[in-house]
């Protein structure tokens, strides 16, 4: 399906949130974003949609559910094969996300201690406190990743490994005066002092911190696109009843979800299980993993029988089987490329005018062969070969995405000199391969894309 819509030029699609970033849970959802040219979002999400709902029709697909939501940002919803995805438009500020997180679990080491801590402490805000959902009026995954990010700033030098950070984050937002400071990823902020401290949010202010001002000015330099600097219009901080600053978003507010009730919800949820961690690593050595098992006693319920709604083989149950570590390292390179794409997209005209609404891609789904794939498709997968990486779906022949944007094939031929990828000139802090120029304290292990048949 990805690679289908891959075939329309005026849609490049990659994967956002915890599946790149390798921190997500066994019943968790799929984020999806396409990048396309600018105020076309919506004509291509009722395309997008459109498509999908024939697909409801074949079964090799197994789609179902399909849904389109007109909020402020377009949103495609569906499951496929009882998984369910979520397709946004131009969401570069995910991939920009994507691109702090990978670098903060680098910075962080640990073996992975901030993905980890991701893992285990949305577990927790699941299954056993049911504080997280963004669509409830509760934490969205977002908003929990920085609290979490913020606690391993400040007290990284004394966090050996995740329940450490669990045991910090519970004890730490338990007792968090919430009615006069708002969190930022340097520290707590007094409310009273907004939104003067805002707009210099990311600045560290201390010497202990993880992230230091050398990484947020190599990180302000690399996402200059994103991370923008203040103008003198009055930007207002929203207070609300849980308020935790975007370090990516000047002004944003990523408790505004949060109602009144479900603040003093969340609140009691972190009191009660920060009491209940403290009884049970009181306990004797040989008491304490009977007292963890009762506390993700849901977690465990719900993921340790050995099922998986994603995955048709049994996998062993919780306590039983080898234990096999997971490989956490994220595809940097990938996001890079993703992070440039959007760039090129947003930053770039259409090469000719396009027709709103009834655009190509409904038309090709009119034009369907003996197979029921769309004549477009067919001819697409004629020209091209399979080529995959990790987490991009990448045309077959020469590596398009590091020389010419969009490759030629997807855009009739006259167009495609009219723009050239990587452009002469990088993006401030980039170099002209298009990878984030970064310090050697922060630099993740760029690789190639490999071509796999």
């Amino acid at each position: 399906m990805r690679m289908d819509l891959h075939c329309h030029a005026l849609l490049q699609v990659y994967p956002l949130g915890s599946v790149p970033l390798k921190t997500y849970l066994p019943d968790g959802d799929i984020d999806l974003t396409a990048f396309t040219f600018k105020n076309m979002e919506e004509d291509l999400a009722r395309d997008v949609c459109y498509i999908l709902k024939a697909a409801e029709q074949d079964p090799q697909f197994q789609v179902k559910n399909v849904q389109y939501i007109q909020a402020k940002v377009k949103i495609v919803k569906f499951s496929i094969k009882n998984i369910s995805v979520d397709i946004s438009f131009n969401q570069i500020g995910g991939i920009c996300a994507l691109c702090f997180l990978e670098q903060v679990d680098q910075l962080a080491g640990g073996d992975h201690l901030l993905k980890r801590s991701i893992i285990l402490i949305k577990a927790w805000c699941l299954y056993e406190s049911r504080i997280l959902g963004a669509y409830h009026g509760l934490i969205s995954t977002y908003t929990l990743v920085i609290m979490i990010v913020h606690i391993i700033n400040l007290f990284h030098s004394s966090l050996p490994g995740p329940l450490a950070v669990l045991w910090r984050f519970l004890d730490y937002y338990s007792t968090f005066d919430w009615d006069n400071y708002c969190v930022s990823i340097n520290g707590p902020v007094a409310i009273s002092s907004l939104p003067v401290i805002a707009a210099g949010s990311l600045k560290n202010t201390g010497n202990c911190l993880l992230l230091s001002q050398e990484f947020w000015q190599n990180f302000r330099e690399c996402f200059s696109v994103q991370i923008k600097a203040p103008k003198n219009t009055g930007l207002q901080f929203p207070v609300k009843h849980l308020n935790i600053m975007d370090p990516l978003k000047e002004g944003n507010n990523l408790g505004h979800s949060v109602s009144r009730a479900n603040f003093h919800r969340i609140r009691r949820a972190f009191s009660h299980g920060a009491q209940c961690l403290r009884e049970i690593l009181m306990l004797p050595a040989e008491s304490m993993g009977a007292g963890l098992e009762k506390f993700f006693v849901n977690t465990l319920d719900r993921n340790g029988r050995g099922e998986r709604p994603d995955v048709p083989v049994p996998v062993p149950a919780f306590g039983t089987g080898r234990s096999e570590v997971s490989d956490l390292c994220g595809d940097y390179s990938s996001y890079s490329t993703a992070l440039l794409c959007g760039q090129w997209y947003l930053n770039h005209p259409p090469a000719v005018p396009l027709q709103p609404s009834t655009s190509s891609l409904v038309s090709q789904f009119q034009q369907k062969g003996s197979t029921g794939v769309p004549f477009e498709l067919t001819r697409c997968r004629q020209h091209t070969s399979s080529t995959r990486s990790k987490d991009v779906f990448v045309p077959g022949r020469p590596p398009y995405h590091l020389y010419t944007w969009p490759p030629c094939y997807l855009y009739p031929q006259p167009l495609c000199h009219l723009y050239t990828w990587p452009p002469s000139a990088a993006p401030s802090g980039f170099d002209r391969m298009g990878r984030p120029r970064v310090t050697d304290s922060v630099s993740p292990q760029t690789k190639i894309v490999d071509n796999v048949d």
